[in-house]
C-alpha cells in the first residue's frame, strides 16, 4: 500500500473517532442533569408514574400534583448532579407520600463494574449483595446452654435463603426459647421462617394489588425440613430500623400471639414495591401494593409496629435473654417431665424384648421394639448415634438375637447410611454368618462408593465361594 494512501485511511479513521466523540459527549450533554429539558422529562414522567401506578388510587393524584407544584416551583431547578437530584427527590417524595418505600435510583453497576443498563445489572448487583450479607444471616448464637439468638440482616426469596434458613433452624431446633433480632433488617423478600413457628396452614399477611383489584392470600409452607418449633417460645427484637418483610413477619407473629415483641416501633413501610425504568440513568421504586393482615384486617403503614415490651435498643437484648430464661426453663422443666415418663416406658418396652428374645419368641420381641423407637421417636429421641450406642451394650463374641434385631432397625430408619449398612455387615461376619454379611456390605458400597475398607471385605467373601 502507497504511504499517501495509508495517511489517508488513518486521517479518515481519526476524523470518524472525533465525530464520534462529539456525538457521546453532545448526547451526555443533552442526559445531563443540568441539561433542564432533560431534567423536566424526568420529573413529568416520575409525576405519571405516581398517578399510574401508586396504591393508593383516591390519593395518588394529589400526590403526583404536589409533586407537580413542587419541581414547577423550581425545588430541583439548581441541582446538577444525578445523585444529589435522586436523593432529594427520593426525600421529597417520601414527605408528600409518608411512604418509605418510594425511592428514586440513580442506577450504577456494583462493585464488580458491570454494564449498569444491561439486562444482567440487578442480578449481579442482588448476588453480590447477597454474598456480601451472608444472606442476611449476621450472628447465630447459642446462650446460657439453651437459649437460640438469630440476627437476621434482610430476608432473601426462598429458592435463595432455604438452605440457610434450614441450617440456622437445626442450629436451634433443641433451645427452649428463641431471640430472633431484627432490628437492623430492612426488609427483603418473603417471610417464610414464620413457616417454622406457626402450624400449618397459618394464613399470613396477603397483599393487595390496586392495578389488579385483586389481594393474594400468603400462607404457611409445610415445605420446610426440620423440626417444627411452635411451642418454643419466642422472642423478637425490634427497632427504627426495623422495615418492610421484617415488619410483617414481627406484625405477623405479634397479631397471632405467637411471639413476645421488645424494643423500639419499627419505620413503617407496609406497602410492597415495583421498580419501573425511566431511561438508561435513572429507575424508580413505587409502592403498588398494601399488606393485609388476616387477623386485624389492617397494617402498619405510617405507625410502625408496636413492641409488647418497649425499652431502649441498649437494653433490649439483655431484657429478652431475661424473659427468654425464664420462659425457657418453665419449658425445659416441661420437656424433662415427658422425656423421663417416655423413657420409663422405653424400659419397660426393652426389657419385654429381652425377656421374650430369650423366650425364643422373635416376632413378639420386635414388636416391642417397635414400642420403644416409636416412644422414643415421638419425644425426639430416636437418632442414629442414640441407636448404636443402645446396641453397643449388646456387643460380644457370641451376639444375642436383641443385637441383630436393633442393627436391623438402625438400618431400616436410617436406609441412606452407609455406616448403618456396615455395622451390621460385620457383626454378620464377625459371628461367620458371612452369607447374611454380604448383602448389608453391598448396600453400604452403594451408598459409599469407592470406600477401600467395603470393596477389601467384598472381594474376601466373593473370594472364598
Amino acid at each position: 500500500m502507497k504511504p499517501h494512501r495509508l495517511k489517508g485511511i488513518v486521517f479518515g479513521m481519526t476524523l470518524l473517532a472525533n465525530c464520534l466523540a462529539v456525538a457521546a459527549a453532545a448526547a451526555s450533554e443533552q442526559n445531563h442533569i443540568g441539561n433542564p429539558a432533560y431534567k423536566n422529562e424526568i420529573l413529568r414522567k416520575i409525576e405519571e408514574l405516581i398517578t399510574m401506578k401508586y396504591v393508593l388510587a383516591e390519593k395518588a393524584g394529589a400526590y403526583s400534583r404536589e409533586f407537580r407544584k413542587k419541581y414547577r416551583a423550581g425545588a430541583y431547578a439548581a441541582i446538577t448532579d444525578a445523585k444529589e437530584f435522586a436523593d432529594k427527590i427520593t426525600a421529597d417524595l417520601q414527605a408528600i407520600t409518608r411512604d418509605k418505600h418510594m425511592s428514586l435510583r440513580r442506577i450504577e453497576a456494583s462493585d464488580i463494574g458491570e454494564k449498569a443498563v444491561g439486562a444482567l445489572h440487578h442480578p449481579v448487583r442482588l448476588q453480590r449483595l447477597r454474598i456480601k450479607e451472608n444472606t442476611g444471616f449476621q450472628k447465630l448464637e447459642w446462650i446460657n446452654g439453651h437459649i437460640g439468638y438469630l440476627d437476621l440482616r434482610r430476608f432473601w426469596a426462598i429458592e435463595t435463603a432455604r438452605d440457610m434458613i434450614m441450617a440456622a433452624m437445626k442450629f436451634m431446633e433443641n433451645a427452649d426459647a428463641i431471640i430472633i433480632d431484627v432490628r437492623e433488617n430492612g426488609g427483603g423478600s418473603g417471610t417464610h421462617l414464620s413457616s417454622f413457628f406457626l402450624p400449618y396452614p397459618t394464613q399470613l399477611t396477603g397483599w393487595y394489588y390496586r392495578e389488579q383489584n385483586y389481594t393474594e392470600e400468603f400462607w404457611t409452607t409445610d415445605e420446610m425440613e426440620g423440626k417444627p418449633l411452635v411451642d418454643v417460645p419466642l422472642f423478637l427484637l425490634i427497632g427504627k430500623n426495623t422495615f418492610s418483610a421484617a415488619e410483617i413477619f414481627a406484625y405477623d407473629l405479634q397479631a397471632m400471639k405467637r411471639a413476645v415483641l421488645i424494643g423500639e416501633p419499627t419505620k413503617g413501610g407496609a406497602h410492597s414495591i415495583d421498580l419501573f425504568k425511566i431511561d438508561d440513568q435513572f429507575e424508580i421504586n413505587i409502592s403498588t401494593s398494601r399488606a393485609v393482615n388476616p387477623v386485624t384486617g389492617a397494617n402498619w403503614e405510617g405507625t410502625g409496629v408496636i413492641p409488647d415490651v418497649p425499652v431502649a435498643p441498649e437494653k433490649a437484648l439483655a431484657t429478652a435473654i431475661e424473659l427468654a430464661e425464664k420462659a425457657g426453663t418453665e419449658l425445659a422443666k416441661i420437656k424433662d417431665t415427658q422425656l423421663k415418663q417416655a423413657i420409663d416406658k422405653m424400659q419397660i418396652q426393652l426389657d419385654l424384648a429381652e425377656k421374650l428374645f430369650k423366650e425364643n419368641d422373635p416376632t413378639a420381641a420386635k414388636a416391642a421394639l417397635d414400642s420403644l423407637f416409636q416412644i422414643g421417636e415421638d419425644v425426639g429421641l430416636i437418632n442414629e448415634f442414640f441407636v448404636s450406642v443402645l446396641a453397643y451394650n449388646y456387643f460380644s463374641d457370641k451376639p444375642e438375637p436383641i443385637l441383630y434385631a436393633l442393627l436391623e432397625k438402625n438400618c431400616a430408619l436410617f436406609s441412606k447410611s452407609a455406616r448403618a449398612q456396615m455395622t451390621l455387615a460385620e457383626v454378620y461376619f464377625g459371628a461367620g454368618k458371612k452369607e447374611l454379611a454380604i448383602p448389608y456390605y453391598e448396600k453400604a458400597l452403594l451408598l459409599d462408593p469407592g470406600n477401600a475398607n467395603i470393596l477389601k471385605r467384598l472381594s474376601e467373601l466373593k473370594a472364598k465361594k
